[in-house]
């Protein structure tokens, strides 16, 4: 059976979560999804099932997330308390949860609490990888597509107008430099608008977000780095291929309908950002997590 169908998950309903100590980690005015607790094809569940139970632990963390190639040589333990911006955070252990940034948003979005209203990164992590500290922006999809239908139109009416001024004048800071990081002419061609579907979308805030808050002090830690690292699960064909019909919005884009969507974004994106991101199936490592109860747990369930 489909294990991305509510009929297999619902067996789950019981235990949707593996670890509610988790819940303890994370700063109680933190805006989780509604669905988290209650809903068994919750992403968020998904991303605190798999990250959520290794927040104490470094190096199964660290072992987990160099699967997809991160060569990850630290951890660091999240300063707890720690004022990021003027916005005070005081979760704790090696993943945080709905990470902003500072409090008024770099990216143009305004206030808002963390998940809800601006651009939440589902998990976060502070690490060295080549020698430098480097935050680890972490999107991380499930049923998304399958479950529920995805946006389309993000750059269509009042509001869509909305968000190309908001974001464009993120991008042009960029302008003329090599950091700049899509593949855009200064004429025709892909454009900012071609980001209307909803996973196109969120990809496009994620990596204004990391540029934006590189460097950024955190407590003790100077970040120098980033990643943007985009986990999915493999049967997830919605989330795993750009279809034709997510395109109707996204002219610059229509000529890689059917391709993958990972194979999609690298060509896209400019060689500086290519560096910077990294993709994966999350189902597919979960059987080297080494603690014997969590990994039945997860490989039983996704």
């Amino acid at each position: 059976m489909d294990k991305l169908t509510i009929e297999y998950q619902n067996q789950f309903k019981d235990k949707l979560i593996y670890d509610h100590s988790v819940f303890n980690n994370i700063d109680p005015k933190v805006k989780l999804h509604e669905e988290t607790e209650g809903n068994p094809l919750s992403s968020s569940a998904a991303c605190l099932n798999v990250l959520g139970s290794l927040i104490h632990q470094p190096e199964e963390l660290k072992n987990f997330l160099n699967q997809f190639g991160l060569e990850i040589e630290t951890i660091y333990e999240f300063p707890s308390n720690c004022n990021v911006g003027d916005r005070i955070y005081t979760d704790s252990g090696y993943v945080i949860f709905e990470w902003v940034g500072q409090k008024e948003s770099p990216i143009n979005e305004g206030f808002g609490p963390r998940g809800k209203y601006i651009t939440s990164v589902d998990a976060f992590v502070i690490s060295k990888i080549k020698g430098k500290i480097t935050q680890l922006l972490i999107e991380w999809k499930f049923t998304e597509g399958k479950s529920r239908p995805l946006q389309l139109e993000r750059f269509g009416g009042t509001k869509g107008n909305e968000r190309l001024n908001r974001y464009s004048s993120i991008l042009s800071k960029f302008r003329g430099k090599e950091s700049f990081p899509f593949k855009f002419n200064e004429e025709g061609g892909l454009g900012l608008f071609d980001f209307s579907a909803d996973h196109l979308y969120q990809l496009l805030r994620m990596t204004l977000l990391a540029k934006t808050t590189t460097p950024i002090q955190i407590g003790n830690l100077s970040i120098e780095d980033y990643r943007m690292v985009h986990l999915s699960h493999s049967a997830n064909q919605e989330i795993e291929i750009l279809h034709d019909r997510y395109l109707q919005s996204s002219p610059g884009l229509k000529k890689y309908g059917g391709k993958k969507l990972y194979d999609v974004w690298n060509e896209i994106l400019s060689p500086y950002e290519k560096e910077k991101f990294i993709s994966g199936h999350w189902d597919k490592a979960i059987k080297n997590i080494k603690n014997d109860q969590l990994r039945t747990y997860l490989t039983n369930r996704y």
